[in-house]
C-alpha cells in the first residue's frame, strides 16, 4: 500500500539518523495514529486540555470578545473558545512575559503549540521573544500564507548568529472553513540538539538545532520581552483566528492530536486531525 510504503521509508530514514546520534527512534516516531475509524485510542481535545505546567498565552493576556478588534468564532475543538484578531487589536509586548521565558528556559527544552486560521495572504508572526530594544529575536515563529512558508528563527547565545529554518505550510481547501485551521507544534530538544515540527497530519519533520561547535541551548535573558501575534515595532501582525497558543516547559515526544493516517499525500478528508 502507498501509505505503508511511505511510512516504511520515513521510519528507515529516521532509524539511520537517530542510530548515529544515540536517540531511540521509537521515541521520536510516536505519531499518535489510530488503527482505524473504529478505534477510540485518542483524545480529540488534547491541545485544549490543561497540560502539565503549560503556559496558556490566550489566558495570560486575558483576551476577550470585549476587546476592540476581537470576536468569538467557532474553532475545530468543540466547546472551547476561539478568537478572531483583526485591526486595531494589539497587545505588545506581553505585560507578564516571565512565565513564557521561564518555560522556554527549561534545561531539557520546550514545546510551542498553535491552532490557528490565518487571513488569506497574511504574513504574521505567531510569537517573538526579543531582548529590550533589539530587533533580532531569540526565538520567533512566523507564518506566511502568501508564500506558504513557516519560518523559525532562533539564537543560541548572545554571540551566536541568527539561525533560520523554513518549512512548507499545508495547502487547504478554502471552501471548507475548518480545513483552513492549521495544527502546529514545534519542540526544541536541548538534550539531543533537535527541532521537531508537527503540522496537521503530515509526517513529523526533524532538523538539527545548531552546528557542532555551538551549545544546544537557547539562552533567553530574563528581561526578554514576548510579543504575541507580531514582532517588535508592531510589524508582521497576525490577522486571523486562534484557538490554542501554549508553551510547554518540556519536550513533547508525540504530536498533541490524533490522525487517522500520517502521510504527505492524504485524501482531503484525512488531512486534518480527528475531531
Amino acid at each position: 500500500r502507498p501509505i505503508m510504503r511511505e511510512k516504511l521509508i520515513v521510519w528507515t530514514a529516521l532509524t539511520f539518523l537517530y542510530s548515529i546520534s544515540g536517540v531511540n527512534c521509537r521515541d521520536w516516531y510516536a505519531e499518535n495514529e489510530v488503527d482505524g475509524p473504529g478505534s477510540t485510542h485518542y483524545s480529540t481535545k488534547l491541545p485544549a486540555s490543561v497540560i502539565r505546567d503549560e503556559v496558556d498565552i490566550l489566558k495570560l493576556i486575558n483576551v476577550s470578545a470585549k476587546d476592540q478588534g476581537v470576536s468569538l468564532v467557532e474553532g475545530p475543538i468543540k466547546n472551547y473558545p476561539a478568537y478572531k484578531f483583526r485591526l486595531p487589536y494589539g497587545n505588545v509586548p506581553l505585560s507578564n512575559s516571565t512565565n513564557v521565558t521561564r518555560a522556554m528556559s527549561s534545561p531539557t527544552g520546550f514545546t510551542v503549540i498553535f491552532l490557528y486560521r490565518q487571513q488569506k495572504n497574511n504574513l504574521g508572526t505567531l510569537i517573538s521573544v526579543n531582548s529590550p530594544g533589539r530587533i533580532t529575536p531569540w526565538f520567533q515563529l512566523t507564518s506566511n500564507l502568501k508564500t506558504g512558508i513557516l519560518s523559525l528563527k532562533y539564537k543560541l547565545n548572545s554571540g551566536s548568529k541568527l539561525h533560520q529554518v523554513d518549512w512548507s505550510l499545508p495547502s487547504h481547501h478554502r471552501k471548507a472553513p475548518m480545513a483552513a485551521w492549521i495544527w502546529l507544534s514545534v519542540s526544541v530538544d536541548f538534550s539531543t540538539g533537535t527541532l521537531r515540527l508537527d503540522l496537521d497530519c503530515q509526517p513529523s519533520r526533524f532538523e538539527s538545532l545548531a552546528s557542532k561547535n555551538e551549545d544546544f541551548h537557547i539562552s533567553i535573558p530574563k528581561e526578554s520581552l514576548v510579543y504575541f501575534r507580531q514582532e517588535p515595532g508592531r510589524k508582521k501582525k497576525f490577522l486571523g483566528s486562534m484557538q490554542v497558543a501554549k508553551i510547554l516547559p518540556f519536550v513533547s515526544q508525540e504530536r498533541m492530536w490524533t490522525c487517522l493516517h500520517i502521510s504527505e499525500n492524504l485524501a482531503r478528508q484525512h488531512r486534518k486531525p480527528l475531531l
